[in-house]
């Protein structure tokens, strides 16, 4: 009813009529009829896709391009009337009757036919095809400082950055990062890690991947660790907001100590990560990573990184973490503990 009446406002402008079989009077502008729909543009609508066997009658005000079986097309207005099957066509020859059911396809007399419009969106879906399986490459840069004076100066600097490409089937990243802490004027931190990761899909859920991590810590007595690793995992989750998958390989770690002290051993890697858009502006992050080595269970290593991002203002690409690592070791070296705990905030920029 409100259709009818909206359309009855504007009967004073130009426009195509079309009536339905509940009596319902639509004026616009037919954009296309074929594949048993008719698309109608309006002004108080919107454009509107309606059932072709809904259709009673359509007249056009202006030329329009009128396809038949036999392959040929008739130009100009339109008469369309369903009870009697036929639609004239008011060419410059005269009218012309059109049993309805020979007529294949209807649209403006200076629009895109069906066949134009077809190799459009064939072409429109290859584009889209091509852009999803390209690889995509992102940059996360990330720092974060703290300074207090007064009974004790404390100065901390902590930063990230990351280097990923991603494509529909692999995922490589590389990343550098480091931590320098002074309390009254001494050093109490100063470490740096770097690596790579690689990942391909094996199939929707399982993939295959590999790692490269290397590691300098002065007040863990570490002048470098190299640890390597591959294997295979799963995800158990993989949606757009919502991802957790497992990993598990095996590899090699070398420790060079700064007292002189090297070790080597097999070991191998258990690892999960989580993420979940809590909302569409805030996200958290988990990754817990063990390392236990071959030659004894009660020697390993044991990583976690937990953390929330929010975004800072309207930026889409500055963003605030919040977030605490923890790295545990078994057998620590001597005069060092065996837990490290890093509580921070970074401001991170985020380029995809």
């Amino acid at each position: 009813m409100l259709i009818a009446v909206l359309s009855l406002v504007a009967a004073d402008a130009p426009a195509d009529i079309v009536e339905l079989t509940d009596g319902s009077r639509l004026l616009g502008t037919v954009e296309r009829w074929g594949d048993g729909k008719l698309i109608l543009a309006t002004q108080f609508a919107g454009t509107l896709e309606i059932d072709a066997s809904l259709v009673v009658t359509i007249e056009t005000d202006q030329p329009v391009n009128v396809d038949i079986d036999t392959g040929d097309r008739l130009v100009g207005p339109v008469e369309w009337q369903s009870e009697i099957e036929r639609a004239v066509v008011q060419t410059e020859l005269g009218g012309i009757p059109v049993s309805v059911g020979r007529i294949q396809a209807i649209w403006p007399k200076d629009g895109k036919g069906p066949e134009v419009l077809a190799m459009e969106e064939q072409i429109a879906k290859v584009k889209q095809e091509a852009e999803a399986q390209r690889a995509k490459w992102g940059v996360t840069l990330e720092m974060g400082l703290f300074y207090t004076e007064g009974n004790k100066d404390i100065f901390t600097a902590r930063g990230r950055a990351e280097v990923r490409r991603k494509a529909p089937r692999d995922l490589l990243k590389f990343y550098v990062s480091g931590d320098y802490g002074e309390e009254s004027d001494e050093r109490n931190t100063a470490e740096a890690k770097g690596g790579a990761y690689y990942e391909h899909l094996l199939s929707e859920r399982w993939f295959a991947f590999g790692k490269f991590d290397l590691e300098y810590d002065e007040f863990e007595n570490l002048e470098l660790r190299v640890s390597t690793s591959a294997g295979v995992g799963y995800y158990w989750l993989k949606e757009e907001t919502h991802e957790l998958k497992t990993r598990g390989g095996v590899g090699y770690l070398h420790e060079t100590f700064l007292d002189g002290l090297t070790t080597n051993a097999a070991q191998a890697e258990l690892g999960l990560e989580y993420r979940l858009d809590v909302t569409s502006w805030m996200r958290f992050t988990h990754a817990t990573t063990y390392y236990p080595t071959f030659e004894s269970i009660r020697d390993y290593r044991l990583v976690s990184d937990s953390g929330l991002i929010f975004p800072l203002g309207d930026s889409e690409v500055w963003k605030l973490k919040l977030g605490a690592q923890y790295e545990y070791k078994s057998i620590p070296s001597p005069g060092t503990k065996s837990l490290d705990q890093t509580y921070y905030a970074n401001i991170l920029l985020d380029l995809e």
